[in-house]
């Protein structure tokens, strides 16, 4: 009793607010360290996917399409009303979270406890949202482990700080101050990317406005065309080159005819057949960004009546689409064969009904019930719909079209056609429908879809070259140049010894080099290996540093003829490349093998080297969605022009690339 009496004694003599405060309580070392690594794993998480959001990093797995890529553009991926990236949320509260927890040493107040315990069911949430919607975005699913696995370690500790102000503003300070920096980055990452994409559009409004101005035809095989006729077969594919016959008019199942003209244009078309604006999109029911347009379709069709839409296929699934290896869209095959069914029996009202309906869920239907209660909204009887649409003719037809997109050089969706020109910059705001008004504004004449005969995979390679700007290269102090010094036209490779894609592509130049005066090739070190190349994090290939100081040792030695000697060997040997089969090829080439192998650990030569990677790192923003420097090997530049694509459907373009550029009508550009 006196004890007690002596304890009230001593609290009376302290202030109200130490009374009710409670006393620190010291967290245990291995909750600290735990917590930490946990927290730090949710900050890098989060740190990849916001630089991949915003294109200064590429990630594996993220690519266009990927999980990763419908996660982040998806409802989901958005704070709702604003629209602000979540990975962008995520990395604010957990470095923030984080910033506490070190401040108080794992002692976090409870109004931070609190906001953890919110923190873990959103992530759950998620966890939740991601696996019913099938996206199964890795890093995301790792930043929300990481927070679970933090909680749990929170919870298995009662340490508190006595003190909440302090840590309470540390967290808001560190959310307020990551989230104002990212908002700075996201809108020069958007104002530089939407400016490139408004720059495309207008280019492709240009190039529409001049060909509806044309009186004739353009006097090309329909190659890469289909029948307008429901039902009709399109030509088989050819290779990259070649001048197929007119496509077949092989009549299947009976449908209702559209028209008897041939071109460029979909099974079952929308609106006149002779329309001013005429326009054809290859899409994915579960494409985000096809489900961006399909809004502004719906927009257009609902305003203006001189427009004919048409619909090609181009899911990316490897069951229906063979040019695709690896599937990202697990119901894409399906939904479009589901449109391709619904157009076979009730033509093309039923065809844009169903792609309606397929659009607003995504492209997602889990039972044969939910398709049959939508056909019967629609008006229609079910009966021998699943039959026709799970038959070969619906399979046909999707791959017809997959054939065709890649006879056009088609990779990514959306890709749209007006007038038969790639609306290219498609992702610019409301482009769509822009671009519709503003051609429509020039009052262009109505045609068939004759009219409209797009290049094919080879020249539009051509074109994608010739359109890129012009960057100033970084600069090459220890160049090794095979051609002529004062050469009109220059090559320049980023690349890597032991990289079978850049061995085939650097014959082909130092083959189309050796027949010319007038062009110069170089070849620039990127090795991926991370002994030698400071911007790559892993050891893909191992003996690629060597190779590369092979080439440069053997520049030092025997001078320009002596490091291409080398280089043409180490590019022909790339199985068999060692130390000792270096040792027999630099004899028979005329080295000191001793001597060679000495210099490739030299300082002088692994700084080359290093020279090279650095500049491919301060190369500019190539493509849209790309980060800046060096994304993949090879990277080429002709002219100062970046080649997006040196290969098409697994064979090289790039030789046709070469006469393109090198001919007499480039010359002087």
């Amino acid at each position: 009793m006196a004890r007690k009496l002596n304890q009230q004694r001593t609290n009376a003599g302290k202030p109200a607010a130490a009374r009710t405060a409670r006393a620190p309580e010291p967290a245990p070392a291995w909750a600290a360290v735990l917590g930490t690594v946990f927290l730090a794993g949710s900050v890098l998480m989060s740190l990849l996917l916001t630089l991949e959001y915003l294109g200064a990093v590429k990630l594996p797995g993220c690519g266009e399409d990927s999980p990763c890529h419908q996660a982040a553009r998806s409802v989901w991926g958005r704070v709702p009303g604003i629209g602000w990236p979540m990975s962008y949320v995520g990395l604010a509260y957990f470095l923030g979270i984080l910033a506490a927890w070190l401040i108080t040493r794992a002692a976090l107040p409870a109004a931070i406890r609190w906001l953890a315990r919110l923190g873990v069911l959103g992530s759950l949430g998620f966890c939740i949202i991601l696996v019913i919607e099938k996206l199964l975005c890795n890093y995301c699913l790792a930043a929300h482990v990481g927070n679970f696995l933090f909680w749990i370690t929170l919870e298995r500790t009662k340490a508190r700080t006595a003190r909440a102000g302090p840590a309470v503003a540390i967290l808001a300070g560190v959310f307020v101050l990551v989230t104002a920096v990212l908002a700075l980055w996201d809108r020069q990452v958007h104002a530089t990317t939407a400016a490139a994409a408004e720059a495309n559009r207008g280019q492709a409004l240009q190039e529409m406005i001049e060909r509806s101005r044309d009186q004739k035809p353009p006097q090309t095989q329909p190659s890469a065309t289909t029948q307008a006729t429901p039902g009709t077969a399109t030509a088989p594919a050819t290779q990259p080159g070649t001048s197929p016959a007119a496509p077949p008019r092989t009549t299947t199942t009976p449908a209702p005819a559209a028209t008897d003209s041939t071109g460029f244009i979909g099974r079952y078309p929308s609106g006149p057949i002779e329309a001013p604006i005429r326009v054809v999109m290859f899409t994915g029911y579960q494409c985000i960004d096809c489900a961006q347009i399909e809004r502004q379709v719906l927009l257009l069709k609902q305003n203006r009546s001189d427009i004919c839409f048409s619909i090609k296929h181009f899911p990316f699934n490897s069951d229906c689409n063979p040019g695709i290896k690896k599937t990202q869209q697990p119901n894409g095959c399906w939904a479009a064969r589901a449109a391709e069914a619904a157009g076979l029996l009730w033509g093309s009202d039923g065809f844009w009904k169903m792609h309606h309906w397929l659009f607003a869920r995504s492209g997602v239907f889990e039972t044969t019930q939910q398709v049959e209660e939508a056909i019967r909204s629609f008006g229609y009887d079910p009966n021998g719909f699943l039959k026709l649409m799970s038959g070969e003719q619906t399979l046909r037809a999707v791959r017809e079209d997959a054939a065709e997109a890649e006879r056009l050089g088609l990779f990514f969706t959306p890709m749209i056609f007006i007038n038969g020109v790639e609306l290219k910059g498609w992702d610019a705001p409301m482009a769509l429908v822009r671009t519709v008004e503003e051609l429509a504004a020039t009052n262009p004449p109505p045609r068939p879809p004759s009219f409209d005969h797009p290049p094919l995979a080879l020249e539009k390679c051509v074109a994608d070259w010739r359109e890129q700007s012009i960057y100033p290269l970084p600069a090459d102090l220890h160049a090794w140049t095979l051609g002529p010094t004062d050469a009109v036209h220059k090559i320049v490779l980023w690349g890597d010894y032991q990289e079978p894609i850049t061995a085939e592509l650097d014959a082909i130049i130092r083959g189309f080099v050796g027949k010319r005066t007038d062009t110069q090739y170089t070849y620039r070190h990127y090795p991926f290996n991370s002994d030698c190349n400071p911007n790559i994090k892993e050891r893909r290939f191992p003996l690629a540093c060597r190779a590369a100081q092979a080439a440069e040792a053997a520049g030092r030695l025997g001078g320009n003829d002596g490091y291409w000697k080398l280089h043409a060997w180490l590019m022909e040997n790339q199985r068999s490349f060692s130390d000792e089969a270096l040792r027999t090829a630099a004899g028979q080439a005329g080295f000191d093998a001793n001597a060679l192998l000495v210099a490739m650990d030299s300082d002088d030569v692994r700084q080359s080297i290093v020279e090279d990677t650095e500049a491919g790192r301060q190369l500019p923003r190539l493509r849209l969605g790309m980060p800046t420097g060096i994304h993949g090997i090879p990277t080429i530049f002709i002219d100062g022009r970046y080649v997006p694509r040196a290969r098409m459907n697994d064979m090289p373009v790039l030789r046709e690339i070469l006469e393109a550029a090198t001919s007499t009508q480039d010359a002087g550009q």
